[in-house]
């Protein structure tokens, strides 16, 4: 599997690291009227707000790593079946810029947090009897990150920001790309896959390319419905004046649940990585019969037909 086995050791990685920066902030996700927020709660944090203001734009920046890091995954899956030779990209000082692609994007939704959505009066004001009622936080015991679309002018009359619509611009744009590409190198795969028969592939081999691109499938819908449609559909509502307040409550539960359930579908999707979860916990269950060895066994088989 060669470098595609570092990807998954970056990737999962990446999902452990975003569950325990999750943990620390315990981000309250939610819109009210003209605005979309996350916000933290710092009643127990024993740092200053400074702090915890980064910390919450580092879990932002968290966000904007996932949809690349998919998108990489489908390209490398298409070149390792279109066998090309263009895996060669995906080598050397090669990997080291595939690496940096999705930290940038991480960099984008940070800086888009912590220059754009940085706590300000009247976004203060505009959100204070939502965060009170929903929450039971004063906002002095919060630090948030807040897109305000309508904030009222000298007059109080609300007008569009045309800097925080700049941001929004900017964000749909580094959701919409990856996922594009993911589309797009996902239907080129799968047409790929079959005609692995067609090319006389070996069973071992056109099983194992099956669970892989079914595990990638499920990690792209796991970010899709629970990450990405609940955060879109936060991200666009108060844009156009629809009031989800009453439901924006779910993509708290929805935006935690992700990290932890992310790893699990390379895990047991595919069975060798399978069958070696479970040799793990062998002394604690009954005994469960290994198939690497056969698999590896029908592999060599089929290398000497």
């Amino acid at each position: 599997m060669g470098n595609y086995k570092v990807l998954m050791i970056y990737f999962s990685t990446f999902s452990m690291l975003f569950a325990v920066i999750d943990m620390i902030v315990r981000p309250f996700i939610h819109s009210h009227g003209g605005c979309f927020f996350m916000i933290m709660s710092t009643k127990n944090w024993p740092f200053s707000d400074n702090i915890a203001q980064i910390v919450l734009s580092i879990l932002c920046g968290f966000g904007g790593v996932t949809p690349f890091l998919i998108a990489i995954h489908f390209i490398y899956r298409y070149f390792a079946l279109e066998r090309k030779g263009n895996l060669k990209y995906f080598s050397g000082k090669y990997l080291i810029i595939w690496f940096m692609i999705p930290i940038l994007g991480g960099v984008n939704w940070f800086h888009l947090s912590w220059f754009y959505y940085r706590r300000n009066d009247k976004t203060t004001e505009y959100i204070r009897a939502s965060v009170l009622e929903n929450f039971g936080l004063h906002m002095n015991e919060t630090v948030y990150s807040a897109a305000l679309f309508y904030p009222p002018d000298e007059n109080g009359v609300p007008r569009l920001d045309l800097y925080i619509l700049l941001s929004y611009v900017i964000l749909s744009i580094s959701m919409a790309v990856p996922f594009t590409i993911l589309i797009v190198a996902g239907a080129l795969s799968h047409s790929k896959i079959k005609k692995l028969i067609e090319h006389g592939e070996c069973e071992y081999t056109k099983r194992l390319q099956l669970q892989l691109y079914r595990a990638l499938v499920v990690q792209t819908f796991l970010p899709v419905f629970l990450f990405f449609m609940p955060l879109g559909v936060l991200f666009t509502a108060p844009l156009f004046h629809v009031d989800i307040e009453s439901w924006s409550y779910i993509t708290t539960y929805l935006y935690a649940l992700y990290p932890a359930v992310d790893p699990l579908p390379i895990m047991f999707i595919v069975e060798e990585y399978r069958n070696a979860f479970y040799e793990i916990f062998d002394c604690f269950r009954c005994s469960h019969p290994s198939k690497i060895e056969d698999n590896s066994n029908m592999y060599r088989e089929s290398q000497t037909i």
